[in-house]
């Protein structure tokens, strides 16, 4: 009788010692990572690296650097065809860059382009429709990264506008001066988005 008490007694110290030790307590589990884009999700823009517009589509794709790219409908000049003349009210097709940043206007604002370009400058000597000189002046402030002259035979003043009052909610109509037309937030965010340099392609 007297060992059995012994025993129990034992075994209650021994069942004290372990309650007084601390518990091994696991560490915690590390965070979730964040989980990954799905593939092919767009980037977010942060600047516009090329722009293209196509009057047959009524389309202005502005592609951004890293990747992805935004559209926006567009309205036509009243005119179809290519810019020929000062008046003609016709949006010109070719390749220009972005002369400049924007500015308040009658449509909202407005992001000048280097229209007449070269290119243009060429056909219209090749055709009479300037002389050696209005050309060599053309041609000399692109060489030199400046604004062509804007009062030429050819016309000036283009580039991408918005709506302005009048025009608001009509980009399915054909009633710019020659301008490219997005509506006026699509318009802020271009201006937010371009810089001087950024080439401006126009196709039929």
């Amino acid at each position: 009788m007297r060992r059995r008490c012994g025993i129990t007694l034992l075994a209650i110290a021994a069942s004290l010692v372990l309650a007084g030790c601390p518990k091994r307590v696991p560490p915690p589990e590390p965070p979730a990572p964040a989980p990954a884009p799905p593939p092919g999700a767009p980037a977010a823009c942060t600047r516009v690296e090329r722009i293209e517009v196509r009057k047959s589509e009524r389309r202005l794709t502005a592609e951004c650097v890293g990747g992805g790219r935004l559209v926006f409908p567009i309205a036509l000049a009243r005119e179809p065809g290519a810019k020929r003349e000062a008046g003609d009210q016709r949006m010109p097709e070719g390749e220009y860059r972005i002369a400049g940043p924007a500015r308040t206007s009658r449509f909202h604002l407005f992001i000048p382009f280097d229209y007449a370009s070269r290119a243009d400058a060429d056909l219209a000597l090749a055709e009479h429709r300037i002389d050696a000189q209005v050309h060599a002046a053309i041609a000399a402030a692109h060489a030199h990264g400046r604004m062509p002259p804007q009062d030429t035979p050819l016309g000036g003043a283009l580039g991408l506008h918005g709506e302005g009052v009048r025009w608001r909610g009509d980009l399915d109509l054909n009633w710019t001066l020659g301008c490219v037309a997005v509506s006026d937030r699509a318009i802020e965010q271009l201006a937010r988005l371009l810089r001087r340099g950024t080439p401006v392609r126009i196709a039929p």
